[in-house]
């Protein structure tokens, strides 16, 4: 009877080490993933140069001025929704 209550005790001491060693290796295998799936929905941002940024904001490309001069004139803004800007310009301002 002391045997079986020894090897009982025993047993009960050596169950929660097992265990524990187990569950950890399955938990750590479950959260790595590879790069690219990470990468597919974690985006760093690039990093932002002060001057860059000030420059872009005081020189607009010559499309976006395009885009502007046409939005501001009624009829081309009107047909560039239906036909798409780069025709709507053409129609009224000649080529791009």
């Amino acid at each position: 009877m002391n045997l079986l209550m020894f090897l009982l005790f025993a047993l009960l001491l050596t169950v929660p080490c097992c265990c524990e060693g187990a569950s950890s290796n399955a938990l750590d295998e479950g959260i790595k993933i590879d790069q690219e799936k990470a990468n597919t929905f974690i985006r760093r941002q690039k990093r932002a140069y002060p001057y860059s940024e000030r420059y872009y904001e005081m020189f607009k490309s010559p499309m976006e001025m395009r885009q502007e001069q046409c939005e501001h004139y009624a009829p081309c803004n009107y047909y560039s929704e239906i036909v798409g800007f780069p025709t709507a310009y053409r129609r009224y301002f000649g080529s791009i």
